[in-house]
């Protein structure tokens, strides 16, 4: 399943402006509509649209914090069946918006660091 650790993150307060709705047409329209945390503060959800004619599917993406760590990955019970190109590049950009709102983070384990623009995650963490 493809996702993304992002350590050092030591609060959610950091992602709050970070990871409201977007959208990004690059060829395939790739959208964040809306954004949901759990009462404890450990689980967000972010509703996702992937547009890549002649499909289109939604999903959410679950954010889970485990102490520094955020983990961003497609969330089970919606896993889209197939892992398109645009389905990695949204989570990807997930995880450059964390990465963004702070500055002290790393990429750790990941399998999409073809997705993460620039950053050079460690690879043998895989």
């Amino acid at each position: 399943m493809p996702h993304v650790v992002i350590e050092g993150v030591e609060s959610w307060d950091a992602l709050a402006g970070a990871l409201g709705p977007f959208v990004v047409n690059d060829g395939a329209i790739l959208k964040v509509t809306d954004v949901f945390t759990n009462q404890r503060g450990t689980i967000m959800l972010l509703e996702a649209v992937v547009i890549e004619p002649p499909r289109s599917v939604t999903f959410f993406i679950q954010l889970s914090k485990k102490g520094p760590h955020v983990t961003v990955r497609l969330l089970p019970a919606t896993d889209p069946e197939h892992k398109t190109n645009g389905v990695k590049q949204i989570l990807g950009l997930v995880a450059q918006k964390i990465k963004a709102a702070v500055p002290h983070s790393r990429y750790g384990k990941t399998n999409l660091a073809g997705f993460l623009g620039d950053a050079e995650p460690d690879a043998s963490k895989t």
